[in-house]
């Protein structure tokens, strides 16, 4: 019964045309890989006159055209042109062979079966190519046309295999046109392939086809072992990556918690104190309370003392008492504490909150995901590098970017660019010192685009805020302006500031390192201009602050400054620490650096504007090699930014931004 079931569901899901719904009859194969019946198909074709003119054989399932190899036929043959399927029309044949459950009928006789009857095969016609049983070979030997057929014992040890007969001649195609790439009859062939050069009979061509299907056999089992080795890797990585999630997750949990410890102690210690200094004032009150409730039973005495006196009418009693209050003595004792009913200073305690309610879903931190090399996550500004930068690679230029405009009245002057990706399109936003003003390109629905904001005075530095926030410089202009990237430039805000900054960037959305030239100094600001800390001198005394040129910000924190007054690239705390110098001599000399930029992997690139090169150093500061020279096409290199294993490198006297790709070939 399972078989049984089995062979029906082969038959409904894989042995039934689409258009009848009934099993194949004479199947054949489109180019697109449907099978149909050749019968079916004809019909079909007949409804399409378009795929008629257009000499195709449209498919009824996907609509994929299949070119006719001899249009120049009547239309009604079109179809008996389509190569048949050897496949489908096999499958058909050995259920038709196994659906019969009767013993001994693995090789049925193809006559009897024929004629609905089933009797196994004994015997093979070897001209006729078909299996016999015996009554069959007695009734092929006694006409006259089969009389003379070579008849062979089949011992009921070979299982004979059912051959392909032409649907509209009945005759077993012993032949193949290479032309036609199709299997052919003897009459076909008489009637329409004497034209054809390539007609061979399938026999000869036996070895090439088990050759190729040999080969093919080959080539599907390579590309089976190979996928199923890639879905057991894939299976392997998942299951490593659950295993590395869940030890994230507890890793997480773990710093949560160590934070939670950290305020939790905070808080025992500022209830320590508060009850500590509750205490002290309250102490202080319970003791005028305690001395006041003696005076006052004094008092009561008194009191007392002088009703009775009053109410007895004695006179001997009231003159005593009379100079007890003429002596003093009783005024003394009300003036003895008179201090209880001073006034009582006002020192209530207030609790002043440190946390700043603004910044604390912002910049209270736990950590940071990193995956390796290959992503590198900053969640202070929400930065995403992808792809592993190859440090031995040879940059390939992908596009020249030109950044001139209409409008646009001086020669363009990249002097600083950053990438944002704003709702999903990659935006690259660049400042254009000539003509005053900040620029985005990008690209929406396949069109090129471009947007451009009109400043106050020449931009220098741009840097990146948030995904869709950038902040301005400018050379001389006491000012930072906060722009909008829709990808379009919108003007948000403007902050004053005390200092005129040429360059800058963001440690985190709220905080600014801005570098000065004519004080030289790096300031730490808030988003507001205000001066948090200012580094003019290194902590460990060296003064090497000359003209800051540009900055950036690593992964770790640290501000990365191209400093062209002592040619010299330094990497410093915010608290002003120095990590590192690089301050090369001779002909590795930095004529003048400017633009610089860190990699996925921490590395650190440098343009030197005079020299026409990029250099290319380790995250610790030491030199790598000139990653891009004259030779590569760089003439004085300004802006740099690395975004995606892409470098965008801001040229000044060509006015345009060059892109190169960084990736690692897969």
């Amino acid at each position: 019964m399972a078989a049984a079931r089995k062979l029906e569901s082969l038959n409904e899901n894989f042995l039934t045309c689409s258009i009848c719904r009934e099993g194949y009859k004479d199947p054949c194969t489109l180019t697109c890989g449907h099978t149909f019946c050749k019968g079916c198909l004809g019909e079909f074709l007949k409804t399409k006159q378009d795929a008629i003119r257009a000499k195709s054989i449209p498919c009824p399932y996907c609509r994929q055209m299949t070119r006719v190899p001899r249009p120049d036929r009547p239309v009604e043959e079109w179809v008996k042109q389509i190569k048949p399927s050897f496949l489908m029309q096999g499958l058909l044949d050995t259920l038709a062979c196994g659906g019969n459950t009767d013993h001994d009928t693995e090789n049925p006789c193809h006559p009897c079966q024929d004629l609905g009857d089933s009797h196994p095969a004994n015997f093979y016609c070897q001209d006729c190519h078909v299996p016999l049983c015996k009554r069959c070979v007695r009734m092929h030997a006694s006409l006259p046309g089969t009389s003379n057929h070579v008849i062979a014992d089949l011992g009921g040890t070979v299982k004979v295999t059912r051959r392909q007969r032409c649907t509209e001649h009945n005759e077993v195609m012993d032949f193949c046109c290479k032309d036609c790439d199709r299997a052919i009859c003897h009459k076909c062939f008489v009637i329409y392939h004497g034209k054809c050069d390539s007609v061979v009979t399938l026999q000869s061509i036996m070895s090439e086809m088990r050759s190729v299907l040999t080969h093919n056999k080959g080539l599907i089992t390579q590309s089976f072992d190979d996928t199923g080795r890639s879905l057991q890797q894939h299976r392997s990585q998942i299951d490593a990556i659950s295993h590395n999630k869940d030890k994230i997750k507890s890793q997480i949990r773990q710093a949560s918690q160590k934070a939670m410890d950290v305020i939790k102690q905070k808080e025992k210690q500022l209830l320590e104190e508060l009850n500590e200094m509750t205490e002290k004032q309250s102490g202080q009150l319970r003791g005028r309370i305690k001395s006041g409730e003696i005076d006052m039973q004094m008092y009561q005495q008194y009191i007392e003392y002088i009703t009775q006196v009053l109410k007895s009418g004695s006179e001997n009693d009231m003159f005593d008492v009379y100079q007890m209050c003429q002596s003093g003595a009783i005024k003394e004792a009300t003036d003895r504490d008179v201090t209880f009913t001073d006034s009582v200073p006002d020192s209530k305690l207030i609790f002043v909150s440190e946390i700043d309610e603004r910044k604390l879903h912002k910049d209270v931190q736990l950590g940071r995901m990193q995956q390796n090399v290959c992503y590198v996550m900053d969640t202070r500004l929400g930065k995403i590098q992808c792809g592993k930068f190859d440090v031995m690679c040879r940059p390939v230029l992908h596009k020249t970017v030109g950044i001139r405009v209409d409008g646009d009245r001086l020669q363009t002057y990249p002097y600083d660019a950053t990438v944002l990706v704003v709702d999903g399109e990659e935006t690259l936003v660049v400042t254009d010192y000539n003509n005053t003003c900040l620029k985005s390109f990008y690209t929406k629905n396949n069109i090129s685009r471009h947007s451009k904001l009109d400043l106050a005075s020449n931009p220098s530095s741009v840097t990146r805020l948030s995904d869709n926030q950038v902040a301005v410089s400018f050379w001389s202009h006491n000012e930072i302006v906060i722009v909008r990237v829709t990808p379009d430039l919108v003007l948000q805000s403007s902050v004053t500031t005390k200092k005129e900054y040429i360059c800058q960037t963001a440690l985190n959305p709220s905080t600014l390192a801005a570098g000065c030239g004519d004080h030289p100094c790096v300031d730490i600001l808030d988003i507001s201009g205000r001066v948090m800390r200012s580094v003019s001198r290194f902590n460990s005394g060296k003064n090497l602050i000359c003209h800051p040129f540009c900055l950036c910000a690593t992964d770790r924190g640290n501000i990365l400054v191209s400093d062209s007054g002592s040619h010299s690239v330094y990497c410093i705390t915010p608290e002003g620490d120095v990590v590192f110098t690089y301050t090369p001599t001779g002909e590795s000399r930095l004529s003048l650096p400017r633009g610089i930029t860190t990699t996925s992997t921490g590395h650190i690139l440098v343009a030197d504007y005079l020299a026409h090169k990029v250099v290319l150093l380790t995250p610790a500061g030491e030199f790598v090699r000139d990653l891009l020279t004259l030779q590569d096409g760089i003439r004085y290199p300004c802006g740099l930014m690395f975004c995606d294993c892409k470098l965008y490198v801001g040229e000044v006297e060509g006015g345009v931004v060059k892109v190169f790709n960084c990736r690692i070939p897969q």
